[in-house]
C-alpha cells in the first residue's frame, strides 16, 4: 500500500495563499484577497489553514463567469431573477 500512496502524490496538490493571492491579481493575501474568496466561496481545505484546492478554485471561477451549467443543467431553465443573483453572486 505505500507504493499507491507514492503514485499519488504528484496528483495531490494544494496552493497555498501566498500563491494564489498574486494569482488571482492581488498584491498578497490581505482582506481584499480575503473578502473576494468569501464572495466566490473558495474555502480552505478542512484542516488545513490557508491552503487551497486549485480544482475548487478553478469550479468557483468557472461558475462566476457563467462557464458551468451548475443549476441549468439540474432545473432545466432558470428565471430572470434567479440568473441576476447567480450574476451577482447572491444564490
Amino acid at each position: 500500500m505505500p507504493a499507491l500512496a507514492f503514485d499519488l502524490a504528484p496528483m495531490i496538490g494544494l496552493v497555498h495563499r501566498d500563491q494564489l493571492a498574486p494569482l488571482l491579481g492581488y498584491s498578497g493575501a490581505n482582506g481584499a484577497f480575503s473578502e473576494f474568496c468569501i464572495r466566490l466561496r473558495i474555502t480552505c481545505v478542512p484542516g488545513r489553514r490557508g491552503w487551497y484546492d486549485p480544482q475548487l478554485v478553478r469550479k468557483r471561477l468557472d461558475e462566476a463567469q457563467g462557464l458551468q451549467a451548475g443549476l441549468t443543467a439540474v432545473s432545466g431553465a432558470i428565471t430572470n431573477v434567479e440568473r441576476r443573483r447567480a450574476r451577482r453572486g447572491a444564490a
